[in-house]
């Protein structure tokens, strides 16, 4: 398995730390395919996707992107070209429904099982979970289909974490069954070869006994 980057959200100061670790690990060499298709359109054109990712990945030296707003027809070899990738936020259920309807899902969980680097940014973040009803996005697909990408280690993922959001966490993991990775802005996590690391303060929520158990990783 590759190596996972996920971003708890936030603007490009709170995401710089992550933003970094993350440029260290690319082949300077190879070009980053960015993926902003969990923004509809009707709230932030491409050309601005791409400005930010620009603008975010400029001062770590990552130069060469290329972006996909259309995964129907690509093929393995395509995506194998690519350094690494990286699945922009916006709205967790329009990004899952577009990657799953595309067949995309395959082709990344193929580069990931290839040793394939992915940096999930808030929405991209959740749907590499294995559910994505700790989101707080409306869900504009009427898509009762939760089930995530599930590459984290059996977890679920929250962004924009706060400690407001503690007694819905703690439903959640009650309810499903299933631990929560809780990302604050300016927070992530990198996976790598199934060993997690904080970078900022994350926490987990987890069934102990009769109840849920939050600690921080």
């Amino acid at each position: 398995m590759g190596t996972l980057f996920l971003s708890g959200g936030g603007n490009v100061r709170q995401t710089s730390r992550l933003d970094g670790i993350f440029a260290k690990t690319i082949k300077k060499h190879k070009r980053l395919l960015y993926i902003p298709i969990a923004m509809p359109e009707s709230e932030h054109t491409f050309g601005a996707c791409f400005d930010w990712i620009r603008k975010a990945l400029g001062p770590h030296d990552i130069s060469k992107i290329d972006m996909w707003v259309d995964l129907a027809g690509r093929s393995q070899t395509e995506l194998d070209r690519y350094g690494a990738v990286y699945i922009g936020g916006g709205n967790a259920y329009h990004l899952l429904d577009a990657i799953r309807g595309s067949g995309f899902d395959r082709l990344l969980l193929g580069y990931l099982r290839s040793g394939g680097i992915v940096y999930g940014g808030s929405a991209g973040a959740i749907i590499l979970g294995k559910d994505i009803g700790t989101t707080s996005d409306r869900n504009l697909t009427g898509t009762g289909n939760l089930r995530g990408l599930n590459v984290v280690n059996g977890y679920s993922v929250r962004c924009h974490y706060t400690t407001k959001d503690d007694g819905e966490l703690r439903n959640y993991v009650k309810r499903k069954r299933i631990g929560v990775l809780a990302l604050p802005e300016n927070s992530g996590i990198v996976l790598d070869k199934g060993a997690i690391r904080s970078v900022g303060v994350v926490y987990e929520f987890t069934i102990r006994g009769s109840g849920v158990e939050k600690r921080r990783v």
